[in-house]
């Protein structure tokens, strides 16, 4: 492990469209697979209206990002969080 690698890394996954989409996909479906095994079902439209009736900042930074992982099959385009995917 190194700086340069985790620099490779940020380069690519902000320049290669096509490689932060396969990520983000492989993420979104680990995701599920992991709320899953903890016993919770849903759907994204589902999560994204209980998340609306919380009061601003009451997730955290954290859940937040774990939340916020797309599954539309859209590339990443930063609109939900300022600091990018890896915030």
């Amino acid at each position: 492990m190194s700086v340069a690698s985790a620099k490779e890394f940020l380069e690519k996954i902000t320049s290669d469209d096509a490689f932060r989409h396969a990520l983000i996909s492989k993420l979104a479906r680990y995701r599920t697979e992991l709320v899953s095994q903890a016993g919770f079902e849903f759907n994204e439209k589902e999560l994204d209206e209980a998340k609306s009736a919380l009061p601003a900042g009451r997730l955290g930074q954290v859940p937040s990002w774990f939340c916020d992982v797309e599954e539309s099959g859209k590339p990443y385009a930063g609109r939900r969080c300022g600091g990018g995917l890896w915030h």
